[in-house]
């Protein structure tokens, strides 16, 4: 394993070093290829000055003697090329670096023509050819000393930059580092924060890099919500102890009277008995569905259901608590929709829906239930005049055994499983639950399925 600092150094200076080699490989490159037309060109066109030099020395002495031959010696030196002349039978009557040895002048091309490229080109005079001229140039585009230094001056500025970009690259990554990692390293703290249960103890990640902000946020955002789930289960022990404890008092209370002949056992006593059983029962059942549902087993039986049959159905099963409570109920139901799905678990979406409307609506209120489809849409609407949820408990609202304060209370009762329940069973329908309140005006709960 190896840490990010010294990832990033590396990183710099491997990049770093490979600018550099790129950079001066491609300057060279540069210097001797792609140039090349254009030295040839030139080269080209001096040689033709070369040319028209020699036939002007050759009309002004009417013949190569030893003052036309130095003349043409000393331009051939001046012009760093050699200079030969042939004969009409192609036979070399004179080489510029050879008269040139003759007379000590000699330098480091001329002593070698292995190194020289030649041209040929027609000597003239009185408009008639004569011979022949060799123009010989270095192969080599750098083509004289001071062309060599000044390749090798522009290699040694390559070399010294790239010492400095080294020094540049290696202090540079650690400052960038620590500009990136300083956050990170706080973020690793808050892990191991969190890791420890301290979730009211992270620190404030300072940093303008949107993804390292992105991720403290979403740290935060999951210390608050494991926060939340730590609250949620000392809640859930000491709510499902009071919902066990409750009727296991009331059936002990009756059982102990039975026995001690304080009480005959008649049909209402056994009946409350009954009724307290049902309550432990059915929170058995509850917690044995969440398990499924935590444990992605629901299995779908899909059949073709008439959802604005099964509302109709519901709703009408619950009048005698609408009656009860003097609710005032309105429907707006279209008829004949359809949908693929498990007809158990749909009416216990809006049993459950239906049920929390009437449980956390007070006397004298209102409950709404819609049902309609466009195109491929179906979307069920069922609003309440309720006591509403406050804002800061709607995030939690699906979670299990959460119940908002307002709703704590053993007159509307509850386990908090219900929305948890539904919320999956929606879900396994390829469909989604969304639920809007207010405190004191109600809440509206949305459901959509594909169709």
């Amino acid at each position: 394993m190896i840490k990010i600092s010294e990832q990033l150094r590396k990183y710099f200076v491997t990049i770093s070093i490979l600018s550099i080699a790129f950079i001066t490989i491609t300057s060279n490159l540069s210097i001797n290829y792609f140039f090349s037309d254009y030295i040839r060109d030139s080269r080209s066109r001096d040689d033709l000055k070369v040319v028209q030099y020699v036939e002007r020395v050759f009309s002004d002495y009417k013949e190569l003697n030893s003052h036309s031959l130095m003349n043409i010696m000393h331009y051939a030196f001046s012009e760093d090329v050699v200079i030969q002349i042939r004969d009409k039978n192609n036979n070399i009557s004179w080489n510029s670096s050879t008269f040139g040895i003759m007379y000590g002048m000699v330098d480091e091309y001329s002593s070698d023509e292995g190194k020289f490229s030649f041209r040929s080109y027609p000597l003239t005079y009185n408009n008639s050819q004569i011979g022949t001229i060799d123009v010989g140039r270095p192969k080599s585009i750098i083509s004289n000393i001071e062309d060599e230094k000044f390749l090798i001056t522009i290699n040694s500025i390559f070399a010294i930059a790239s010492i400095l970009t080294l020094i540049i690259a290696f202090r540079s990554s650690n400052s960038i580092s620590k500009k990136f990692l300083n956050p990170i390293y706080v973020i690793k703290e808050n892990a191991k924060l969190i890791e420890q249960g301290k979730y009211k103890n992270l620190k404030e990640v300072e940093t303008n890099t949107v993804e390292l902000y992105e991720l403290s946020i979403s740290v935060k955002e999951l210390a608050e919500r494991l926060n939340s789930q730590e609250s949620l289960r000392k809640r859930m022990t000491t709510d499902i102890a009071h919902e066990l404890r409750t009727p296991l008092a009331a059936i002990r209370s009756h059982i102990e009277a039975f026995l001690d002949g304080v009480w005959e056992p008649n049909d209402e006593k056994l009946s409350v008995i009954h009724g307290e059983i049902i309550r432990l029962t059915k929170l058995i059942n509850e917690l044995s569905e969440l398990s499924i549902v935590e444990d992605d087993e629901i299995n779908l039986k899909l059949s073709n259901v008439d959802i604005s049959s099964t509302l109709n159905n519901i709703i009408e099963s619950y009048e005698p608590m609408f009656l009860d409570k003097n609710i005032n109920i309105d429907k707006n139901i279209q008829n004949d929709v359809n949908f693929m799905g498990d007809i158990d678990y749909l009416k216990r979406i809006f049993v459950n829906i239906i049920s929390n409307a009437i449980k956390y609506t007070n006397e004298n209120g209102s409950v709404s239930v819609s049902l309609e489809q466009i195109k491929d849409k179906i979307k069920i609407i069922v609003k309440d005049t309720g006591i509403g949820i406050p804002k800061e408990d709607l995030k939690y609202i699906f979670e299990r055994f959460y119940r908002s304060d307002l709703s704590r209370n053993r007159h509307t009762g509850g386990t908090g499983i219900g929305l948890t329940i539904t919320k999956a069973l929606v879900e396994a329908h390829g469909g989604t639950i969304k639920i809007d309140s207010e405190v004191g005006k109600g809440t509206n709960v949305i459901v959509e399925f594909n169709r």
